[in-house]
């Protein structure tokens, strides 16, 4: 089983339906009124709840930042860029895809899925190796994000090439790009592209590209932190869909 703790990402697997084991809580007064309604619909699920001290909730936590409460979950299942596209389909919706190119720490890609499910991204696409998986630290910096967005795990080399098929944009973003994200046309079917925290986009995916962005620096850093310029890129779709002519 996987361990999900902290009262946000717990709720929000509870809401989100997954299939929970078990629930440990710290024993004491039930405190906040997200706490009450976890143990509420713990109770109506027939999830089994278990009452320990903090020492042994401590004990058993790997994120240090349990705030009482730790549900044991079934592991994340992945699936993958066509199940995602059929998805899509259905719901007859231009795709909507942020692919992570060699993101490797788990607080990155917990920031990503909070900001994915934030504007509506209908799934996002690691490589099947040398990339962060969904954990318990992921659950926990996502705030529970992690249990509304798809993610699948895929050949990103042929994932592009069917993207690219389906007839939809992929823009990488890299400091390299050609021009200011806000340059670009964001609108429509899209794929963005973000590479790892060292080494950016790689350059067999930068090469698949059909354009590539950066976010212009004016002090004396040259790049941000790839959780945030993310959140920016895809903020900007947002921005750009919202004042398009109906």
């Amino acid at each position: 089983m996987e361990q999900v703790e902290g009262r946000n990402p717990v709720f929000e697997m509870l809401k989100a339906g997954r299939s929970i084991k078990k629930i440990v809580v710290m024993k004491g007064p039930e405190g906040s009124d997200v706490m009450k309604r976890i143990l509420s619909l713990a109770q109506k699920r027939g999830i089994p709840l278990e009452f320990t001290d903090r020492t042994s909730l401590d004990r058993l936590s790997t994120t240090r930042r349990h705030q009482g409460i730790v549900a044991f979950v079934q592991p994340q299942s992945y699936t993958s860029l066509n199940e995602i596209l059929s998805n899509v389909e259905q719901k007859d919706k231009d795709p909507f895809i942020v692919i992570l190119d060699g993101v490797l720490d788990p607080q990155n890609l917990g920031s990503i899925l909070r900001t994915a499910d934030g504007v509506g991204v209908h799934g996002v696409l690691i490589p099947k190796k040398g990339s962060a998986s969904v954990t318990a630290a992921v659950h926990r910096v996502s705030m529970g994000a992690s249990a509304h967005v798809t993610v699948g795990k895929d050949n990103l080399f042929m994932a592009i090439k069917l993207l690219q098929k389906k007839e939809v944009r992929v823009v990488g973003l890299d400091t390299s790009g050609e021009k200011d994200y806000f340059d670009a046309d964001l609108t429509g079917p899209l794929a963005l592209v973000v590479g790892g925290e060292d080494k950016g986009l790689s350059e067999t995916i930068k090469g698949k590209c059909d354009e590539i962005v950066r976010i212009p620096m004016i002090g004396s850093l040259t790049s941000l932190n790839v959780g945030v310029a993310c959140a920016i890129i895809l903020y900007e779709k947002v921005r750009q869909e919202m004042q398009k002519p109906v």
